[in-house]
């Protein structure tokens, strides 16, 4: 079996290699572009599904993570579990607003949600993580306020 499907090569640590994020995020960009190329927006469930199951049991059990993370080369630089717990959460919000805001039939809000999920992934595997820069800004938000 090759180390890329081992369990132990998923276990929960507190970084998480390069190459699996990037196999992460091109699921989630996928996932997008199937759905406004077919205008079927169920199809987000599944990035949806991916990044709650992601979040509740780790990176082990992250679809995107196993299929998509080969297709990248090994990578010896690393991204923080906190930031990408936060970049997870943010995904998820942004595919909840657009999901629940089509089927309420607010297409505008929808379609601002979809856009700025696409263009924080797009970022990403640019190599720019607007997620990243924004909790940042959070913490030092948090820690002005605290002095």
């Amino acid at each position: 079996m090759s180390q890329s499907l081992q369990a132990s090569a998923y276990e929960c640590v507190e970084e998480v290699p390069l190459h699996r994020v990037r196999g992460n995020q091109l699921g989630i960009l996928l996932s997008v572009v199937a759905t406004v190329l077919t205008g079927q927006v169920w199809i987000l469930f599944l990035p949806l599904a991916v990044q709650l199951i992601s979040r509740t049991y780790g990176v082990k059990y992250n679809l995107f993570v196993r299929l998509l993370a080969p297709l990248f080369p090994a990578s010896a630089r690393t991204e923080s579990r906190e930031l990408l717990r936060f970049n997870n959460l943010l995904a998820i919000v942004f595919l909840v607003v657009t999901i629940a805001a089509y089927y309420l039939g607010s297409t505008v809000v929808a379609v601002i949600s979809l856009s700025m999920l696409t263009i924080a992934v797009v970022l990403a595997l640019s190599g720019f993580c607007l997620g990243c820069f924004l909790y940042f800004q959070y913490k030092q938000f948090v820690a002005k306020r605290l002095r």
